[in-house]
Parts: structure tokens; sequence; C-alpha cells
């Protein structure tokens, strides 16, 4: 397992930062939001609907990195690259060794997360942040206290700053905590490494 995790990571990474597909619309409108000044990036995101938070981030990167295709793409591929280890960390707590890894492989190989992350688009911020966001939950319920409430938080508003879309997410983590008050049948109390290693053995 730890040896094709390996091999999916470093492909997974590879392509995160590989395309030949030019832009279209919704990108280059991006692009042209995000090169705005940062003063006007709000007014002008009234032609694109979107929280702010992307198009900041990509107006420096691009001063930064430049204004080819490749360089401003870069930015989704290193959150995409960003979510593995942290993905990894987060299953690892949640869960266990064995299911961190399965995880790992999962998110790496994933032709979803890595088409995202060659996108001029906020998505794999998003999944970025909702994986720090599941650590901040699990870091918050283990032990409560202020910095981790407060961090919580902010990653929240950092989830609402860039995709509106985040609101459903907090109903379904909202439903799912209230759902934890509920009786759980006995074969539900089966953790995932049983049925790993079941799998496994087998």
């Amino acid at each position: 397992m730890v040896a094709i995790a390996a091999v999916d990571v470093v492909v997974g990474v590879y392509y995160r930062f590989t395309t030949t597909s030019k832009m279209w619309l919704d990108e280059a409108q991006t692009v042209n939001i995000a090169s705005f000044p940062l003063r006007s990036i709000g007014h002008a995101l009234r032609a694109d609907g979107a929280p702010p938070l992307y198009y900041y981030l990509l107006h420096v990167w691009i001063g930064v990195a430049g204004h080819s295709d490749a360089s401003i793409r870069a930015l989704s591929g290193l959150f995409g690259v960003l979510t593995l280890p942290l993905i990894w960390w987060v299953a690892r707590r949640g869960f266990g060794r064995i299911e961190a890894i399965a995880v790992l492989a999962v998110v790496a190989s994933s032709p979803f997360a890595a088409y995202f992350s060659t996108e001029t688009r906020m998505y794999s911020l998003m999944v970025l942040l909702a994986t720090a966001g599941i650590g901040a939950v699990q870091a918050l319920l283990s032990r409560p206290t202020v910095p981790r409430a407060a961090l919580l938080a902010l990653i929240t508003a950092l989830l609402l700053y860039t995709h509106y879309w985040a609101l459903y997410l907090f109903v379904v983590v909202g439903l799912e905590r209230s759902a934890w008050t509920a009786p759980i049948p006995a074969v539900a109390r089966r953790t995932m490494s049983e049925y790993i290693r079941v799998s496994v053995e087998k």
C-alpha cells in the first residue's frame, strides 16, 4: 500500500501541473479580474459572482510567477499538492495509518482532483480549505480551546470568501453533528480499518 500510494503521489503531483488545454472562458475571466488593481477586484467581481479570496491570491501570484498559462495555473496546482500531506494528516489523526495511506492514494490519483488543480479557478483552494476545516473540527472536538475554535472560525470565513458553495458544506457538517446523538447500529460501529484489513486478508 505504501508503494502504491508513493507512485500515486508522484504521478498525481505531475498531473497537477501538466495540461495541454488552453484556458476556457471562466478561467480567462478569472485571470482578467485578478489582473485588476486589488482595490478594484471587488467591484469587478460583479461580472463573475464569486467571493474575492482566490482572485486576491491570484493577483499576487501573477505578480510573482508571471502571465503564462502554465505559471498562472500553477497556483491551483500548488493548492492541489498542499492538500495531499494535509489530507494524509487528517485521515491519520481521525482514523489510522492504513486509512491515511488509502485516502492519500485515492486523492492523489483522483482525476477530478488533478483536473481542478490545473484550472485557474478556486476549486482546488476549496478542497484545501475544506480538508483543513476537517482537521480543525477534529482538533476542536478532541480538546476544545479558544485558539482551536478561532482557527475553525478562520477557516470557515476563508471558505466563505472562496466560494458560496461552502454553505452547503456547513449544512452537511451541521446535520452530521446533530446525527451523532442518534443511536448507532452495532454494524456501523466497525472502523474503516477493519474493513480494509478484511479486504487485504481476502
